[in-house]
């Protein structure tokens, strides 16, 4: 009588076992894909954590990165409610707001020399916007 060795008996028990019983993954519902005669499982994000890593616009964004460098307990707040997006995208908002804000009353008190020259006009915008996006940053981003 031949005697079977130990690795022989775990291939024949996984291979059994397989067969007859579901694993914990299939079941709580899960399936398989085979590829290449491995199974994978099928695995998907869901909506509510694709929904978290959706774009919220430049300063939204400035702000969620913000949030998980440097207050990372408040980032996960807003994260575990749910809240996350919503008050990035709050915050867009009033960034953008105050972007028009401050450029305006930039442009109003810097008035360029010659208001037909594309060069000059674009130094005076971009000027303003630098002004204003410090002030964005202070005041809203990084509070």
């Amino acid at each position: 009588m031949a005697r079977k060795t130990d690795s022989s008996q775990r291939k024949e028990a996984v291979i059994i076992m397989s067969k007859e019983e579901k694993s914990l993954y299939e079941q709580m519902g899960g399936t398989y894909a085979e590829i290449d005669g491995i199974f994978y499982p099928n695995i998907t994000l869901g909506d509510e954590l694709a929904e978290q890593n959706s774009f919220c616009g430049k300063y939204g964004d400035m702000w969620k990165k913000h949030m998980h460098d440097n207050r990372n307990a408040d980032y996960r707040h807003y994260l575990f409610t749910g809240k996350l997006n919503e008050k990035a995208k709050e915050i867009n908002e009033q960034a953008y707001e105050m972007l028009d804000v401050i450029m305006n009353q930039y442009m109003n008190n810097h008035k360029p020399d010659n208001p037909d020259s594309t060069i000059e006009m674009w130094k005076l915008r971009e000027q303003a916007k630098m002004q204003a996006e410090e002030v964005i940053f202070h005041d809203i981003i990084f509070r």
